[in-house]
């Protein structure tokens, strides 16, 4: 044993530590164990076992499973890594694993399960194993914790008479159901007509509607491995520890029908399936359609076939145009990005907005599940104008002809395409090309237009409306009709002895008021068929 694992053990004895050593042992409560020390790392993680189980039995087959809680900052793509002492205990072929966790909130609590091997020279004695939590921080970097310390002790072979039980698994998911595989080697002679029994001794997991199962073997060769699986179902309110289940076995032999005794065991369910939302972003704006984007990651620990994301809520006067986004099946660890199209109406306030989302899937026996709800968090803007409008050259004089130029620029975060923009006028105005095309607009970007626009030879000198109105498409392709713009165009004076051209005087008020009302209130009469 090499200095440091004897640094190590000398450590794990010293109870001033806080480390928490958990030995194999069925009953949930003995199989977790507090773990009082914190890990800081720097910026931003701080990490706490709070939480160790496993199951392995000398020269056999279980389950590690590791609980820590984040009571630092929330950290990205989070990996859980552990390190066997020797040979004895390990992970597969291995002595070390990873295992990914991805996003990591602050405050929240993650499991991570790990396969074991014991040899059949193991010892059952408390193994000082290893854990690091290693992270990405806010500000980009990659960060590890220091070393967890904590003991993992292989159980007595779990032996039935003539019998031998090698490898215990589960996929069973806390809240859902799965399978309990339990392998058992014939050690004795052949035998015939087997009937084994596994019987849960725990309210918390069930065998289907009961709390025992049975499966059936005709002829059982010596030195035979047989694995068994029986369907499980684990309460909400399961936690991942150590859950005892006792195992017997009836069989005949030599026309004699006999049946072991019970032996007891460890099984370890799996954390509940989960799913986070990333990489959030919205485009959201009062009286406008925008969208919200971002990613879907399965946390695991099982893959989620058929899984859609449905959104739940949006609050008042947020209108999705489709509240469901197909993800397809997801690996653990897989992420899928989403998008949703919504309309906001001229009717609601600037500010943030809770959208709630749940991901509805298929688990690993093909039954129809739901997430727990995921919430995210958007801010809806003020109302923005899709345009821009400015006069570079707005004037014309009484009974003349001239050019109203007019630049306009894409005020919009997308980029805009055929452009078509309408100019109408009233009298005394008169517009002869009323029609301009842009073929496309960038944000930001600006482009010239030009009407030809005439005064009658009887206007007065004053400000009269131009105004104008676009339609577009966006970049997915809906045709749009923007609000109403006004230009203000001035009328200059005709040259000429000064009489008025109009037959009543009187009317001269009437028509000053009309050009100021329009002008103050932005009437104008569409005119796109």
């Amino acid at each position: 044993m090499t200095d440091r694992w004897l640094a190590a053990l000398l450590a794990l004895a010293v109870v001033s530590s806080g480390v928490a050593a958990v030995a194999a042992n069925p009953d949930p409560h003995a199989a977790a164990a507090q773990q009082t020390a914190t890990t800081t790392a720097e910026p931003g993680g701080q990490f706490r076992l709070v939480s160790t189980a496993s199951n392995v039995p000398v020269d056999g087959a279980g389950n590690l499973s590791l609980t820590f809680v984040n009571t630092g900052d929330t950290v990205t793509n989070a990996s859980v890594f552990v390190e066997s002492p020797n040979d004895s205990v390990r992970f597969g072929r291995s002595r070390n694993a990873t295992q990914s966790v991805g996003a990591w909130d602050s405050g929240e609590r993650r499991t991570v399960k790990f396969g074991l091997v014991a040899e059949e020279f193991a010892e059952t004695r408390s193994y000082p194993f290893q854990a690091v939590v290693s992270y990405t921080a806010a500000n980009g970097s990659r960060v590890r914790t220091n070393p967890f310390t904590f003991g993992v002790q292989p159980s007595e072979r779990i032996l039935l008479d003539r019998f031998e039980v090698t490898a215990i698994s589960s996929n069973v998911q806390a809240g859902d159901s799965g399978t309990i595989s339990v392998t058992v080697e014939n050690t004795g002679g052949d035998v015939s007509d087997a009937v084994v029994t596994l019987r849960s001794q725990s309210s918390s997991i069930r065998l289907g509607r009961t709390q025992n199962a049975t499966q059936f073997v005709g002829e059982w060769p010596s030195n035979e491995d047989v694995t068994f699986e029986f369907e499980a179902t684990a309460g909400n309110d399961t936690v991942v520890t150590s859950y005892p289940f006792a195992i017997d076995i009836a069989y005949s032999e030599d026309g004699t029908r006999n049946r072991t005794q019970l032996e007891r065991f460890g099984v370890i369910p799996a954390p509940e399936q989960t799913f986070s939302l990333g990489d959030l972003n919205g485009t959201l704006r009062v009286g406008d359609e925008g969208n919200v984007t971002g990613t879907v990651t399965n946390e695991g620990p099982q893959a989620a076939s058929s899984a859609v994301l449905v959104l739940e809520s949006s609050g008042e006067n947020i209108f999705p145009l489709e509240e469901e986004f197909a993800l397809g099946n997801l690996a653990p660890d897989e992420s899928v990005p989403f998008r949703y199209r919504i309309d906001v109406s001229d009717s609601a306030d600037r500010g943030p907005r809770q959208l709630s989302f749940t991901v509805r899937y298929e688990n690993q026996d093909g039954d129809s599940r739901r997430s727990k709800p995921l919430e995210a968090r958007v801010d809806v803007g003020a109302r923005q104008d899709e345009f821009l409008v400015d006069a570079r050259n707005a004037s014309v004089g009484a009974g003349e002809t001239a050019a109203v130029v007019i630049e306009v620029t894409n005020n919009d975060d997308r980029t805009l395409r055929n452009v078509d923009a309408r100019a109408f006028v009233d009298s005394p105005l008169s517009v002869e090309d009323d029609q301009a095309f842009v073929p496309r607009l960038a944000p930001n970007e600006s482009a010239t237009l030009r009407f030809r626009v005439s005064a009658d030879g009887g206007a007065l000198a004053a400000t009269y409306p131009l105004s104008l109105d676009f339609q577009y498409e966006t970049p997915d392709g809906e045709s749009k009709l923007s609000d109403t713009y006004q230009v203000p165009v001035a009328v200059a004076e005709s040259e000429g002895d000064g009489v008025l051209p109009f037959a009543d005087v009187g009317a001269i008020p009437v028509a000053i008021a009309v050009a100021a009302a329009l002008i103050v209130g932005g009437v104008a009469i569409r005119r796109w068929r």
